[in-house]
């Protein structure tokens, strides 16, 4: 529970803050009702955050909520997962052992890595991906779920503009994917928060998840409440007007007047950010305030600035070295005082308020501080504390030269893998200390240890400045390393859509290179994706070509099979000739035999080679390799390619059928992308997701994903998956009527004949301008656009597929309804060759249409009762609906199978059956369920068996189609 800021009542604090405790109300009691919402107390320093959480905490406790509390730090900001741990460690570690099992290995496994009480807990388990804290942010939203299904929970964090950026994400993390029956409570200060934190509050806002209170400043009657005194009194208005209404301004400077201006304090060490924070006056105030402590107490107060906020005693104690008898005398003194609180922890106290912390440090000598920051890192390394608090007092009393703090700081980071931001910081901090004497290799390390932290942590321009500044130092001598920095900057540049700048880069070191070396090989395949992003899809073939003719000339197994994995991709782009499956069947085999924990370089082949079985319709092995790479980078590393993967695992399922679990896939990758602040992959992300709620009928989710996918992709014009977010929001906007714009979207990526899209792939969108020139009534419009896709001349069962769906569109416009049956049923029978239920599905609903229009009423019912059935199990509710209005149009009435799923109610089934259940939705196979709980494929056969009787429902989809319909629905308590 977040404690009163002083020791007086709570009622008594809360002063002129109806309004804001009525919002409060209201949140709690749609919380209650199975609501997941977000309240954000926003304001200056003193303006009574902390006591309107503090009565949100009470008012939930009081209406048997779950609370659980945090706050940041301001001197710990750097701290791994500082304010997470002080919220949640306490609470999570006696979670009940259903909740536990119910996770499984895996997800627990991420939350002992970061949560000190589970430490050792299966953290072996757990991933070692630069991306892996979302695994760990995972975990933690499915620990509140399971809670919130029987109790409402709070997560009240305060202080959040002074928390660490791991924090910060799990934050955002929870609002773009908000708990039912959960509400979270932050408070900040807009001035000094991250941007990482505004950004998600920006986003939950425009969510309708989020709803900000900015409490106002005291009027003189109530600041003559809070003081207990008359409003018309001169010294009410004077501290009214002085304070401006601030209510901790209003105490602090109350507790000190006598009728007289505060003195002067002194500014030569105060910096212009502490003064903007603090006003002098209240400076002054509590300067006199502490001026009346002994200097041996004064000197115990400092230690407790140092040791953190809340602080621990034995700590203090060894930071002031003072027998703790007498610091313990020293503490009850300050208690009296009210500088500080107790907490509900034994030994652990916490300051009055931050503020008071910031002048009492500042306060402190600077010699005295170094020697009590050596102090408090000598005192937690004999501990065993972790190295993430060690490394915060290291760094403050380190100097250069200090080869023991480097190697502290240097360890620290290593650790750091969830918390990327807190490693660049220490890694930047060890390369300070190094002395120049220091070998190049070691610094070169370090280097390149801090750049990496720095890309994982989203900070893509800064990861490149620090490789740019290495580079420029390099020995003549470090061919290898210039390389592999070099290789750095590339993939820098394409990252953040520099197509150009990457490519002067790449030419540059051409020159360099030997002709036919492996350094040559490497960056002609840089060069090869530098044309994709400009879409020079011939160019990029030839190069790969060569480059893959050089590989093998070479020799290099590893190298040859990168180039080929290379080859395939680009060559499928453009078609699925005999020689492209051949190098897709190449790339296929040499990886299979592979080990499961592959190379850098091979899993970047995986990928390449999973791209290109989704461009030629090969969607079953595209799954299966997309889900081995997804697992690979869970364990290996790999972020960019994380999000790659989970895009071309979106892909394949939404091809499939398996709507739910590609919704799924194509969040994971929304979530990469905001990890690594990557617009190149986000605009991908978000487009992908567009184009699946669009699939699932969702079409306000559909527009909301398109927009912020389109608005990522202008931010990075040049990246190499730009055209996906135009392309996937110009098809919502057209399902959704918006036919011009929608037209015009998809039209913006490379004019009429749609050059930037792969032509592989074009016909799947000008099937979408087909829709939309017919919608608009503009037949021959329609009919240049089909004609368009017939000289494609593509062997594609998908683009063959469209193109038939097209014309069957067009016959039906020109009342040629058996020849649009006939065109519809051939696009059936391509769609069910390449496995693409949806698009199927759609086909089947026109024949059967153009069917009933042609009075065959027999196959009218036939064709529609299929696509209802194939619509319905995919879980693509709005076609689906069409197809049902079809049939009750020609007198069939409809069986509501989705009756059955509106009915289920998942929460009848027991915590081993849900967990088996939301893994079928996610789309796991029976073996992977098996693995993840450590139960065997028969026995989650069993359990599914039970979870297919209690549900009333007979498939995998309708598992998912009943989670997705009771989450949904709002729970009754």
């Amino acid at each position: 529970m977040i404690p009163s800021v002083t020791g007086e009542g709570p009622a008594k604090k809360l002063v002129g803050r109806t309004s804001e405790l009525a919002d409060m109300a209201d949140a709690l009691a749609c919380t209650r009702t199975g609501s997941a919402l977000a309240v954000a107390i926003v304001g200056e320093p003193g303006i009574g955050k902390t006591c309107l959480l503090g009565a949100l905490c009470r008012q939930a406790g009081s209406a048997r909520f779950g609370v659980l509390a945090g706050r940041g730090s301001e001197f710990e900001a750097e701290v791994p997962f500082g304010l997470v741990i002080d919220a949640l460690d306490e609470y999570f570690a006696g979670l009940e052992a259903e909740v536990v099992a119910d996770l499984g290995p895996g997800l627990y496994a991420e939350l002992a890595v970061v949560l000190p009480s589970l430490a050792g807990r299966g953290d072996r388990l757990a991933g070692r991906s630069e991306i892996a804290r979302f695994e760990f942010y995972r975990a933690v939203r499915a620990v509140f779920e399971r809670i919130a299904r029987t109790r409402p929970l709070v997560l009240a964090l305060d202080d959040v503009h002074w928390a660490d950026p791991a924090s910060v994400e799990l934050i955002g993390y929870l609002l773009r994917r908000p708990v039912p029956g959960m509400l979270v409570a932050l408070s900040y200060r807009p001035r000094r928060a991250p941007r990482l934190l505004l950004t998600a509050v920006e986003q939950g806002v425009r969510d309708g998840v989020l709803h900000e209170l900015g409490p106002a400043p005291l009027t003189v009657a109530e600041a003559a409440e809070l003081l207990g005194q008359r409003p018309n009194s001169a010294t009410t208005r004077s501290l009214h007007a002085e304070s401006g209404g601030n209510p901790f301004y209003l105490e602090q400077l109350a507790r000190i007047s006598h009728g007289r201006p505060p003195p002067p304090i002194p500014q030569e060490r105060l910096t212009s950010e502490h003064r903007s924070d603090i006003p002098d006056a209240v400076r002054a105030a509590l300067g006199e305030e502490l001026a009346v402590l002994g200097s041996d107490t004064r000197e115990v107060l400092q230690a407790a600035a140092v040791a953190g906020d809340p602080f621990n005693v034995e700590l203090v104690a060894q930071i002031s070295a003072a027998d703790q008898t007498t610091v313990l005398e020293h503490i009850d003194a300050l208690a009296a005082a009210e500088l500080v609180c107790t907490t509900d922890v034994a030994g652990r106290l916490r300051f009055r308020h931050p503020i008071v912390r910031r002048v009492v440090y500042d306060g402190a000598s600077p010699g005295w501080l170094f020697g009590a920051h050596r102090r408090a890192a000598d005192a937690l390394e004999r501990s065993g504390a972790p190295l993430g608090l060690r490394a915060h007092h290291v760094a403050h009393s380190a100097t250069t030269g200090d080869k023991q703090a480097v190697a502290v700081l240097t360890a620290a980071g290593e650790a750091a893998v969830r918390a990327p931001a807190a490693a660049a910081d220490w890694f930047a901090t060890a390369l300070r200390l190094l002395p120049e004497s220091t070998e190049s290799e070691r610094r070169l390390h370090l280097t390149i240890s801090l750049a990496d932290a720095l890309a994982a942590a989203g900070r893509l321009r800064d990861s490149r400045a620090v490789l740019e500044s290495a580079l420029k130092s390099l020995p003549a001598d470090s061919a290898a390393v210039r390389t592999r920095i070099i290789g750095m900057l590339i993939r820098a540049d394409h990252g953040l859509g520099r197509a150009e700048e990457a490519r002067n880069l790449i030419t540059a070191a051409l020159g360099r290179a030997p002709a036919g070396s492996v350094d040559a090989v490497t960056l002609s395949l840089d060069l090869a994706e530098n044309h994709l992003m400009m879409a020079r899809w011939v160019e990029a073939v030839q190069v790969t070509t060569a480059a893959r003719r050089e590989a093998k000339a070479l020799g290099d197994p590893t190298l040859g099979l990168v180039a080929t994995a290379a080859a395939a991709w680009f060559r499928s782009l453009q078609g699925a000739d005999s020689a492209t499956q051949d190098l897709i069947d190449e790339a296929a085999v040499a990886i299979d035999a592979r080990d499961v924990d592959l190379t850098p370089a091979l899993v970047a082949a995986l990928a390449d080679l999973t791209l290109a079985e989704l461009a030629i319709d090969r969607l079953r092995e595209a799954d299966r390799h997309a889900e081995r790479g997804l697992r690979v980078c869970r364990t290996a590393g790999h972020g960019y390619l994380h999000g790659r993967f989970a895009l071309a695992a979106a892909t394949a399922k939404l091809f499939l059928g398996q709507l739910s679990a590609a919704r799924s896939a194509a969040e994971t990758a929304v979530e990469v992308a905001v990890l690594l602040d990557n617009d190149q992959l986000l605009s991908a992300a978000e487009g992908m997701r567009c184009w699946i709620e669009t699939a699932r009928g969702d079409l306000p989710e559909a527009l909301a994903a398109g927009n912020s996918a389109v608005h990522a992709s202008d931010r990075r014009p040049n990246a190499l998956f730009a055209w996906v977010a135009h392309a996937c929001y110009g098809e919502a906007l057209i399902e959704a009527g918006e036919l011009d714009r929608g037209s015009h979207e998809i039209r913006s990526i490379g004019g009429p004949g749609l050059a930037h899209i792969p032509p592989s792939t074009r016909s799947l969108w000008q099937r979408s301008l087909v829709t939309a020139e017919l919608a608009g009534g503009r037949i021959h419009a329609a009919e240049d656009v089909a004609r368009h896709m017939d000289d494609a001349g593509s062997e594609l069962n998908s683009n063959k597929g469209n193109a038939n769906y097209a014309w069957a569109q067009i016959y039906l416009a020109r009342h040629d309804f058996r020849s649009a049956a006939l065109a519809a049923h051939r696009a059936v029978r391509c769609f069910e060759d390449a496995e693409m239920r949806v698009w199927g599905g759609r086909a089947r609903l026109v024949a059967g249409r153009a069917h009933a229009l042609a009075d065959d009423r027999a196959a009218a019912v036939t064709e529609l009762e299929l696509a209802h059935s194939i619509l319905h199990d995919a879980g693509a509710e709005r076609w689906r609906d069409e197809a049902a209005k079809e049939l009750r149009s020609i007198g069939i009435r409809v069986r509501r199978r989705s009756l059955a799923v509106e009915q289920a109610d998942p929460s009848i089934l027991s915590d081993r059956e849900q967990g088996i259940a939301e893994r079928v939705a996610q789309g796991y196979t029976n073996r992977e369920i098996g693995a993840e709980l450590f139960v065997s494929p028969k026995t989650v056969e069993k359990h599914l068996a039970r979870v297919f009787t209690k549900l009333g429902i007979t498939s995998r989809a309708g598992v998912a189609a009943a989670l997705a319909h009771h989450q949904k629905e709002p729970r009754q308590h």
